[in-house]
């Protein structure tokens, strides 16, 4: 598996691309996300890329890994409508479902300052 960037992608440095937008089918399975806001950073692993499935922790979650279902972006535009982006975006919130037993919880995030996407094909060709 090969990592290909755009040229409005940002720096990378071994593996790790710095990004200003995560489209949903950039994302494959066992990719991680690093999502960051204000004060908190989210860490989700992806399971089914399909699904948009994976594994959420971090910011008000804690560190304990929740099977969770990235929903999109939300981002207020300037006519104060929201709008919604399939996949990340810095400026917009995440929206994910958290499934637990019989219940789902909805998460949203406050506004993304930055998001850093780590393919799965470079972890492994970092070990190896």
């Amino acid at each position: 598996m090969h990592c290909e960037t755009s040229s409005e992608s940002g720096p990378h440095i071994s593996g790790f691309y710095i990004e200003s937008t995560i489209a949903f089918e950039d994302i494959k399975a066992q990719d991680k996300v690093l999502i960051r806001t204000k004060n908190s950073e989210y860490r989700f692993a992806v399971i089914d890329p399909l699904k948009h499935k994976g594994m959420l922790s971090g910011g008000t979650l804690g560190e304990e890994p929740q099977e969770a279902f990235l929903i999109e972006s939300l981002i207020r535009g300037e006519d104060g409508a929201l709008r919604d982006f399939r996949g990340l975006k810095t400026g917009a919130r995440a929206l994910f479902y958290l499934s637990s037993g019989r219940r789902i919880e909805r998460v949203t995030t406050s506004k993304i300052s930055g998001l850093t996407l780590v393919k799965a094909a470079d972890r492994t060709s970092l070990i190896s």
